[in-house]
């Protein structure tokens, strides 16, 4: 796979009336939320125009978000019940572009775009974001409808991905034309400061701590990590932290119990900032089966923790690792590699060239560098031109 370098692309200047409306569940929350926020993040530093998040939710936008980023709260708590409120958005602010998430929304977003031209003539363009290969994203989320994907997905004006395989899936499951899909990556800014270490393993001076976050659903295979981790743990002094919450979170305490890892693995449970978990690790390690790009690998990139990913469906760790390049790429479900490349991390030699090349590799995940990604396809697209 080729390397992908968004700081190659060159972007026509827009002009200053451009008005990018982002639907998101949640400005803060969540992979969803945080690839939003930081996305609007890199519009208002390449001078996108109007740059606005419109929620369904109550969640604060991130603190970090600049002034220039608006917020619309549709007034209501479930997508469900977006259809309206948003065609009446469309109505009356009228955004040249409206860009969708997931894809319950991006269908709720194609219906609103059919309405709000039908009833009051809005002439702006719909671009769809399909973060995961469809089959996938059906498989978790069953009102994620792959079946309405493949009959509407042809009549928005554009699709983005975050990663080439995803792209190639969407392109032969809803038989859109290559032209009209493009990959911009989940953008993640460089961190403005590093806290202080969040739990007392994280010390300087204790055994090494692989870190992991997880929303504990079954294809983040938690069940591979320890297993893997056990193996690890037999051989040398070693600690994990895995951080988060969700459905497989009491069997994960029951594996760790039957592998006698109490004193050695610990359940963090929800934090709101798994940042400073990673930034205090040894190595982040990324065991799913399925992933469309791998939101948590940057983000331990961006403050210099190696990582070390399986080769998930979905292809995003191979493309945010470019093909193991910058992190430990290891065969996906192989309990044996995945803990031959713990150990081998536990090489301070190891771990300093793998923290290098993730800071190296980070800068083409930019905010700036993802916002010229979608503008420049916008441009190609002619998405902003009048309908």
């Amino acid at each position: 796979m080729a390397a992908y370098d968004a700081r190659a692309v060159s972007v026509p200047r827009r002009g200053k009336g451009t008005h990018l409306a982002l639907l998101v569940d949640s400005p803060s929350r969540r992979a969803h939320g945080a690839a939003a926020s930081r996305l609007a993040l890199g519009l208002v530093e390449v001078g996108a125009g109007h740059v606005e998040l419109v929620t369904y939710s109550d969640d604060p936008p991130p603190s970090w978000l600049p002034p220039e980023v608006s917020v619309h709260r549709l007034g209501v708590r479930r997508a469900s019940r977006v259809l309206m409120p948003l065609v009446h958005h469309l109505r009356d602010t009228r955004p040249d572009v409206l860009v969708t998430r997931m894809v319950h929304l991006n269908l709720v977003g194609i219906a609103a775009a059919w309405l709000a031209r039908r009833s009051s003539g809005w002439t702006g363009r719909l671009v769809l974001v399909q973060d995961h290969p469809i089959r996938l994203s059906h498989a978790s989320d069953p009102h994620d409808n792959k079946w309405a994907a493949k009959l509407l997905y042809r009549f928005a004006d554009g699709v983005v991905c975050p990663c080439p395989e995803v792209r190639d899936d969407i392109i032969r499951w809803a038989g859109l034309h290559p032209d009209s899909v493009a990959v911009v990556p989940n953008a993640i800014p460089a961190p403005d400061r590093i806290p202080a270490p969040p739990h007392p393993w994280l010390a300087d001076g204790g055994p090494p701590v692989f870190v992991n976050t997880s929303n504990m659903t079954p294809w983040k295979r938690l069940d591979l990590l320890l297993e893997a981790f056990d193996t690890v743990r037999r051989r040398h002094d070693a600690r994990l932290l895995v951080v988060g919450q969700g459905p497989g979170a009491e069997e994960a305490a029951h594996q760790v119990a039957r592998l006698g890892l109490e004193d050695s693995v610990q359940l963090v449970g929800w934090v709101d900032d798994p940042l400073a978990f990673a930034a205090h690790a040894w190595a982040f390690v990324l065991p799913s089966d399925e992933e469309g790009f791998g939101q948590v690998l940057t983000e331990a990139m961006s403050v210099g923790c190696p990582v070390i990913t399986t080769d998930a469906q979905g292809g995003g760790p191979r493309f945010v690792t470019d093909d193991g390049r910058y992190g430990v790429l290891v065969p996906r479900g192989d309990a044996e590699a995945l803990a031959e490349a713990m150990a081998a991390m536990l090489r301070p030699d190891t771990r300093s060239r793998y923290s290098g090349l993730g800071l190296e590799r980070v800068q083409a995940f930019s905010p700036t560098a993802c916002a010229r990604s979608l503008t420049a396809f916008l441009e190609t697209r002619g998405e902003l031109a009048p309908r």
